[in-house]
């Protein structure tokens, strides 16, 4: 089926002439047909009008163009093709009947015949039929020819002189499609680049607008070069190539003086180049002349920002921003500025803008978490840090602030998986510490002790650990185990009051009574508490001494009673 663009192109460029000679006595007026064509009968009635004509003229090729061209506009192929065929078959001389009937081949899938019929119309023309090499052309690619293709477009250009204008620009566009649709970038690039100035000049000889067709692929040429620079310059740039970038750029700037987006690039470009200077000079330049556009004020703030001018660069950011609030990124650069300098309020009004948007970057959501993290706004940092470690579970540093959060908010056990998580990707002491906390918290004294034991063996002098570890120990009634802690733990902390206690404690609950009093004796020397005495009066209790067991109950109570 023939797309409804390629046959309203053809039917444009049927000809069909306005008036025949009759052949026979007694025939229509020489301005008939003209009269017949333009007139608002309908196509039936012009058919049955020409077929009455060709009934006194048999012999008149003109009659079965005409005949040809009202076929071709109704899409009716077949009948079309033959009535050119007929008209040729009356005058095998006549170019347009020959041009009629390729157009006609090339919508019936025909494109070997298509080009005979093209050829025949440039050898019959007057003016060696200049416009066939594009219609061969396409009918050569339309059949998967590019090489026979490309040789008609060459071949079209040649005639034309090479020069840019009527016809040869229509050739120019063809062939660069083309070029481009087989991956020829080489060629491809040097057309464009040939072309581009005069096709630049034809538009502004028309004001820029693209009035015509040599308009529109004057047009198209600088818009697809303009497209290769910028691509070719990005790729530089991203294999670190600044330079070479920055100057393609200003390349497509020549090319382009009227693309505002084209500065801020060439700026960022020189900039990563290390040519300060330049970069500032042209995102200067871009927000001067268009100051109403946000690229070069984000060129200006990200300048800034790399020179550790943060509320300067701030104040170029919001500028942007404000002429485009869809730009998650720029509000996500200004909330992590504010962030830097501890403006905790404004750093959660731009990062929350663009927490709710499912493409912003696991990073920007682990600075927004952080910005409400030091507003001990936990609850709400969980939502955000969550998503974080869903899109990147690898990442060590969401886990941990994920876990800080749960634990601020007594969501223990969910903290200690996520203390868990975060110290397999990271092995610091302080994680497994911390998830032997919650462990320690949700009463799971076993895993807490495996999470202390873990934390121990990578950093062995944290006393806090030592001490957490011996309490989980008590708990289970690891009482000797929980010894050998407290002593490991005497040697980082002489002198403790809690160490003498708990040690105390241990030798109680494994009835040596002795050690236990022994113990209990030098926590009082350090501190004299209700509980030490209390624990006495039970150790007494336990030897079978209620006389010293009721001193210790009753100086017990007394400090009790003190708040002691």
């Amino acid at each position: 089926m023939v797309s409804r663009i390629l046959i309203l192109v053809m039917i444009s460029v049927l000809v069909a002439p306005a008036a025949f000679s009759p052949a026979q006595e007694g025939a229509a007026p020489p301005d008939s047909v003209g009269d017949i064509i333009t007139s608002d009968l309908s196509d039936e009635d012009k058919i049955s009008a020409l077929n009455e004509l060709i009934l006194l003229n048999p012999r008149n090729a003109d009659l079965y163009n005409n005949l040809g061209v009202i076929y071709a506009e109704r899409e009716d192929w077949v009948l079309a093709r033959d009535s050119f065929i007929a008209a040729i078959q009356c005058d095998p001389r006549l170019p347009q009947s020959h041009r009629n009937l390729g157009m006609v081949m090339a919508a019936l899938d025909e494109p070997a015949m298509a080009v005979a019929e093209f050829e025949a119309y440039q050898r019959f023309s007057p003016d060696r039929g200049l416009d066939a090499h594009k219609m061969i052309g396409d009918a050569w690619r339309a059949a998967g020819d590019a090489p026979f293709a490309l040789e008609s477009y060459r071949n079209g250009l040649e005639a034309y002189g090479g020069m840019f204008g009527p016809g040869s620009a229509e050739l120019i566009m063809a062939q660069a499609l083309l070029l481009d649709e087989t991956n020829a970038d080489e060629d491809y690039e040097a057309l464009l680049r040939k072309y581009a100035d005069p096709a630049r000049d034809y538009l502004a000889s028309t004001g820029g607008e693209a009035v015509d067709p040599v308009g529109r692929a004057a047009q198209a040429i600088s818009a697809r070069l303009l497209r290769i620079f910028v691509d070719d310059a990005r790729l530089m740039g991203e294999a670190g190539s600044h330079a070479e970038a920055a100057q393609v750029y200003e390349a497509a700037m020549a090319l382009a003086p009227d693309n505002d987006d084209l500065l801020p690039l060439a700026s960022a470009a020189w900039f990563d180049a290390g040519e300060t200077m330049k970069a500032k000079v042209l995102a200067q330049r871009a927000t001067m002349e268009s100051p109403e556009r946000p690229g070069g004020w984000q060129a200006r703030g990200r300048i800034a920002e790399v020179e550790t001018r943060s509320r300067e660069a701030i104040e170029h950011y919001r500028k942007a921003w404000d002429l485009d609030p869809t730009q998650n990124d720029v509000a996500a650069k200004i909330g992590q500025l504010y962030l830097s300098l501890g403006d905790n309020a404004n750093a959660r009004k731009f990062m929350g803008l663009v927490a709710s948007d499912p493409d912003t970057p696991p990073e920007l959501l682990y600075n927004y978490a952080l910005s409400l993290q030091r507003a001990d706004d936990h609850e709400l940092a969980l939502h955000p840090l969550r998503k974080v470690v869903e899109r990147r579970p690898e990442m060590a540093t969401g886990w941990r602030a994920l876990a800080s959060s749960l634990r601020h908010t007594k969501r223990y056990d969910e903290a200690a998986r996520a203390y868990g998580k975060a110290f397999a990707l990271d092995n610091d002491p302080k994680l497994a510490f911390q998830q032997g906390y919650c462990y320690q918290r949700t009463d799971k004294p076993v895993k807490a002790a495996d999470a202390y034991r873990l934390s121990l063996a990578m950093d062995p002098t944290n006393a806090r650990t030592h001490y957490n570890l011996g309490l989980v120990l008590i708990k289970v009634g690891e009482y000797r185990d929980a010894l050998e802690t407290f002593a490991v733990l005497d040697d980082l902390e002489p002198d403790s009051y809690r160490i003498r206690f708990n040690t105390g404690l241990c030798h109680q609950h494994l009835a040596e009574h002795d050690e236990a009093l022994t113990a209990y004796e030098l926590a009082l020397d350090i501190e004299e508490t209700s509980a030490v005495w209390n624990n006495m009066g039970l150790v007494y209790d336990a030897m079978g001494d209620k006389i010293e067991a009721k001193e210790c109950y009753e100086e017990g109570k007394r400090l009790k009673a003190e708040g002691q």
